[in-house]
């Protein structure tokens, strides 16, 4: 007892004010080529700076500024680092190694709105002088090269019939990380990580002595991108009503994920047995160092089919279908990689991934007491219904195993399902539908027996493409609305609203959207809820019916 895999701390909270601009320009004109064919175009140029910190107190990880000769000794049986670490300097005494080997404050020296506020700009406490190394304020690379051209051509057949073609070009700024954190990292915000050890004892040589634990972000950090393209058809229909049939596609290039840089192979963890994780890392001295690089990419394909009658007599409504596929690999901004030397096997549906979604929605005024002139009309007419109506298949999530089957250390990290390493499959799970403790949602045994799920060998990963492999139960939404108005003069007057949210008190199972991938369904193959659907969700739209009644005022 008292035994753990990994342990990690953290020590006070650094306070980081960061800054950064950015400019953009951009042109676009319309030409009307024929009567009956109109092109837009455009162009926007982007210039992106990084941010950076106004006091100074940012630090990342850079592998260019690791020295080999200035690595501090790891001890293969305890984890920690050997000698007496100078707080003031982050040195080894006697020995010239280096704890902050490899680390970066960007920029040319703390300025001198840093003194008061970080205690690591005061000379007479600490000397971190060393680790300004010349690099520019904000570290990573200006982004110059933003050209981002747009095209959009309507061709009209005749008076009924639109062909609409759009493309183009789009990138963002990214904010600051709140998974990435160069503004905590130490020695402004210090923090250590043990694995193997025991919790009576974790740091055994001190803190000072525990490897770091740090977050950084690539050089080039190029911001995310996506191609978006897209062919829609239109035809005006009887009952003033429009049908749109559309193809629309998105390519993403550059989205946010996460490694961890400093993870030891399993071939160097197999040729090595019994030593501590931590003396086996590429850069000694360090735990995990995980980086955001923006390498995830990812393909969106969809049929869009909409009917919309505009609001006329009365009445209007609309109806959208929409079957799409999105894959990727890499759905999340904290998504972390599990093998940060193959990501192969990480190519597959989007967590977002929801095949077929079927919306309707209406406002219609009821016909009764019309004549808003007399007094009957005004006190008991002027009622509306409307309503939204709201169908979806289940997302996909993976099934893993929260252990470090591979023996490289357990950083890994989705934002559905269980965190830690993919399970092999070893057949079909197929989607069984049932619900409850006596239910199964999906196969966990093929028809001879034998499980589907079998963790992979010890000092391996699984390089089966199984990321996302299970789609959860949907979920379905039904909210209605009855209003009426009352006019006071003819720009003014109050409309009472009385809304019901999952009208007909219908629960779903997970949760008012599905299933998350949370605890609401099996997918940690070693829980013997593995495969099952246990719960009905709350809340609005979730398992419950709640009403809503207001007055507003208008003018």
């Amino acid at each position: 007892m008292g035994l753990f895999d990994s342990y990690s701390e953290i020590g006070h909270r650094a306070y980081t004010i960061f800054r950064a601009n950015m400019w953009e320009g951009f042109g676009q004109d319309t030409w009307k080529a024929r009567q009956n064919l109109t092109l837009s175009f455009g162009v926007r140029y982007s210039v992106i700076v990084p941010y950076h910190a106004l006091w100074g107190n940012m630090i990342v990880f850079d592998p260019r500024f690791y020295d080999p000769a200035k690595a501090v000794t790891v001890s293969p049986s305890t984890g920690l680092i050997q000698g007496t670490v100078d707080p003031k300097t982050g040195l080894v005494l006697g020995t010239g190694a280096d704890t902050y080997n490899g680390m970066v404050i960007p920029g040319s020296g703390f300025p001198s709105s840093a003194k008061g506020r970080v205690p690591e700009a005061d000379p007479t406490q600490f000397d971190f002088s060393r680790l300004f190394r010349g690099v520019s304020d904000h570290y990573s690379d200006i982004q110059w090269g933003e050209v981002q051209p747009r095209l959009g051509i309507a061709y009209q057949l005749n008076k009924k019939n639109v062909f609409r073609v759009g493309a183009g070009r789009y990138t963002t700024r990214l904010g600051v990380s709140d998974s990435i954190f160069l503004g905590g990292n130490p020695p402004f915000q210090p923090n250590a990580s043990v694995t193997n050890g025991s919790a009576d004892n974790p740091g055994i040589g001190g803190a000072a002595n525990i490897p770091r634990v740090v977050t950084t972000q690539s050089k080039s950090f190029k911001p995310p991108e996506s191609w978006a393209w897209n062919v829609t058809y239109e035809r005006e229909m009887f009952w003033k009503s429009l049908v749109s049939v559309g193809y629309v596609a998105r390519r993403g290039l550059h989205l946010q994920r996460e490694a961890d840089i400093n993870q030891p192979t399993t071939a160097v963890v197999a040729a090595n047995p019994g030593v501590k994780l931590n003396a086996l890392r590429p850069y000694k001295g360090f735990g995990s160092v995980r980086q955001t690089d923006n390498a995830a990419n990812s393909i969106y394909n969809s049929l869009q089919i909409s009917w919309n009658r505009r609001y006329s007599g009365g009445l209007q409504f609309g109806v959208s279908y929409t079957l799409s596929k999105s894959m990727d690999n890499g759905s999340n901004q904290r998504d972390v990689v599990p093998d940060t030397y193959d990501v192969s096997m990480l190519w597959g549906p989007s967590e977002f991934d929801a095949r077929h979604i079927l919306v309707f929605n209406y406002l219609y005024d009821l016909p009764f007491f019309k004549n808003h002139s007399t007094l009957s009309g005004k006190l008991l007419g002027g009622w509306q219904i409307s309503g939204l109506t709201q169908f979806q298949t289940g997302l996909p999530c993976s099934v893993a195993g929260p252990a470090d089957y591979a023996g490289v250390g357990l950083d890994s990290n989705f934002g559905c399902g269980q965190n830690g390493q993919y399970w092999v499959v070893n057949g079909t799970p197929k989607i069984i539908g049932t619900f409850g403790s006596s239910g199964q949602w999906f196969a966990t045994s093929n028809p001879d027996g034998s499980p589907i799920f079998t963790k992979p060998a010890a000092g391996t990963f699984n390089t089966q493409r199984v990321r996302n492999l299970i789609y959860q139960p949907g979920f379905q939404n039904w909210n209605l609305g009855l209003f009426k108005a009352f006019p006071i003069t003819e720009k003014t007057g109050l409309q009472f609203r009385a809304e019901a949210f999952n009208v007909i008190n219908h629960p779903n199972w997970c949760g008012g959207s599905g299933c998350s991938g949370g605890t609401n369904i099996g997918l940690n193959p070693t829980s013997s809820t593995f495969g099952k659907v246990l719960t009905k969700g709350g809340g609005v739209g979730g398992g419950e019916r709640n009403l809503q009644l207001s007055l507003r005022f208008y003018f």
